[in-house]
């Protein structure tokens, strides 16, 4: 009899079993998240019924909430920030999921390329994305106007991002990796034999994909768009970088000017805030009212299926072109166009004239620059610290949900404070944290410190779920077995859950790691002289006027992490880790 059962009978043995170790870790860690978490959303409330900064005896007043409020313009960013995000959900989310669905259910030759649309997001952060289509589309010198200009003699510029339909047509290629990632599983674990019933019954392919793919899926689709939603609504990039320029003020820029003024105004900031995170809790109520049926949509059951791909025939060619431009537009012509402009002293079209220019002298630029060379050693620095934090962390939060059936109301608490911070914008948690370690008498403001705890938090859910598959495949049984050859707790961990887990442990460590080392919503607020970081500087650099010289200094980061990811890549491999 399995040692849990014995445990089950035995009060004596229950009493053990519950209290020693598992049940004081699980106590732990539910305390641990919940201090990371709950914290830095709760002080936004204080903060915006005070009118009084951190450090000053608090004076509590509505006054606040009525000054950030009563203003039209903030009503008139709020609508525009919805409009945006609205339209960027809905772009990622039919590109994407079409993405999705072409590589993972028909024979699209794209299926070789899958690896690539997530690792785009890597190689091409957000900042830089953005930078690189400043240079290509920019109305002055950006590099396709310029052809415009030198080659067809065009009069003013052709294309311009600084404008509405710019900034969502850059959102949406920023988050299309993120669609793909989230939709490629459901397409997936779909088992295609009702697809093939209709199609037995007559059904074409857009009856099919109209009456029983999509429904099917709606959970996922709709999960998704609200998702989506949520990640536009809170992105801040694209709202620095180019609505402030074209005056285009969405919420979140508010929420940034009231922040970095002069005086900073952190009570109006946190007011903001206050906003923005009830509308995310209301989205997350509508996700998970419209996926709390999903339990009726499964079609993977135990019966063993063999997927069957859709045979695109004379659209092979078209859904292959599709494939690399989407490809093309994430990454390849912004990183073309910040290499190019690397090696040029200031921005021009590519001609034979040109190549003649050619120098070496903004990366020696980029490279005397000493915050430039500081914020890449901070950002290795935070990023290697929040990837194992966050694993160590996420293995717990993952071993304890899978193992500890038996305390499931505290599960289940577990699980909601770490998949929170999925829902939680990094700006409104920077907010958080800023005014916190303000308030609290701790000397980690204006320290990496305060950055990698936003980093460990804001990444905790994907270390958890890259922690929870691995585990999920251990079966509790080994364990047992170990329990009953007289193994304690932590031989039974040690020697048995981390070995057989390591893969999917340093596939977390990875994965928290490059998203910490581009992480830049929550960052803007935190960073201070001597703890820039990379995401942060490029902005900074960005507005200090010499593109070459950015593009240089990028261009090396690329270069780096490129090596850092050849690197970690064959130590994955030899640990048996595959995508």
């Amino acid at each position: 009899m399995a040692t849990h059962d014995l445990a089950l009978r035995s009060p004596r043995a229950r009493w053990s079993l519950d209290v020693a170790p598992q049940t004081w870790l699980l106590v732990a860690v539910v305390a641990v998240v919940g201090l990371l978490i709950v914290p830095p959303l709760a002080i936004l409330v204080y903060g915006s019924v005070t009118d009084t900064p951190p450090g000053v005896a608090p004076h509590f007043t509505l006054d606040t909430l009525h000054y950030a409020y009563a203003r039209p313009r903030i009503w008139a960013a709020l609508a525009r920030s919805a409009l945006y995000a609205a339209a960027t959900a809905t772009l990622v989310l039919v590109i994407g999921g079409f993405l999705a669905w072409l590589i993972e259910r028909t024979d699209s030759r794209m299926r070789a390329f899958a690896d690539l649309f997530t690792l785009a997001p890597i190689l091409m952060p957000s900042v830089l994305l953005i930078s690189g289509w400043i240079l290509l589309i920019g109305p002055k010198s950006g590099m396709i106007n310029l052809v415009a200009r030198d080659w067809f003699g065009a009069a003013g510029p052709v294309f311009d991002i600084y404008s509405f339909a710019g900034m969502v047509w850059v959102g949406m290629l920023q988050e299309l990796p993120l669609a793909f990632l989230w939709l490629w599983p459901a397409f997936r674990a779909m088992n295609p034999d009702l697809e093939e019933a209709a199609r037995v019954a007559g059904a074409g392919f857009l009856t099919t994909m109209r009456r029983v793919t999509l429904p099917v899926l709606r959970p996922t689709i709709i999960g998704a768009w609200i998702i989506f939603f949520i990640y536009s609504l809170g992105a801040l990039s694209v709202p620095l970088l180019l609505g402030l320029p074209a005056k285009i003020f969405l919420y979140a820029t508010e929420i940034y000017l009231a922040y970095r003024r002069v005086p900073s105004d952190l009570n109006v900031a946190s007011a903001y805030s206050l906003m923005f995170l009830l509308v995310t809790i209301f989205s997350i109520w509508v996700y998970r009212r419209a996926t709390a049926d999903a339990a009726r949509f499964v079609t993977v059951t135990g019966k063993a299926y063999r997927p069957r791909l859709v045979q695109l025939g004379r659209w092979q060619f078209a859904a292959t072109t599709f494939g690399i431009a989407v490809l093309l537009l994430v990454a390849g012509l912004p990183l073309f166009v910040l290499v190019w402009n690397a090696f040029l002293p200031y921005p021009q079209a590519p001609s034979f004239a040109s190549i003649a220019l050619l120098t070496t002298k903004n990366f020696a630029a980029a490279l005397d620059y000493g915050p430039a060379k500081r914020a890449i050693v901070n950002s290795l620095m935070l990023g290697a610290g929040a990837g194992i934090v966050a694993t160590v962390l996420g293995a717990l939060i993952a071993w304890l949900s899978l193992r500890m059936q038996s305390a499931r109301a505290w599960v289940a608490l577990l699980d909601q404070l770490a998949t929170a911070p999925l829902a939680i914008p990094g700006m409104i948690f920077g907010v958080g944290l800023a005014w916190l370690f303000l308030l609290v008498p701790a000397p980690i403001y204006g320290t990496r410190w305060i950055l990698l705890i936003a980093y460990v938090a804001l990444h905790l859910p994907f270390a958890v779920r890259i922690c929870m598959s691995g585990l999920a495949q251990l079966h509790p049984e080994l364990e047992e077995a170990a329990a009953v050859a007289g193994a304690g707790w932590t031989t039974r961990i040690v020697r048995i859950v981390l070995r057989l887990a390591a893969p999917s442990f340093v596939a977390a460590l990875l994965y928290v790691a490059l998203r910490a080392f581009r992480e830049y919503s929550a960052s803007i607020f935190l960073t201070a002289p001597g703890t820039e970081v990379f995401a942060v500087l490029v902005l900074d650099m960005w507005e200090g006027g010499n593109s070459n010289i950015l593009s240089a200094y990028v261009t090396m980061v690329i270069a780096l992490m490129s090596v850092l990811m050849v690197v970690f890549g064959r130590l994955g491999r030899r640990l048996g880790i595959h995508g």
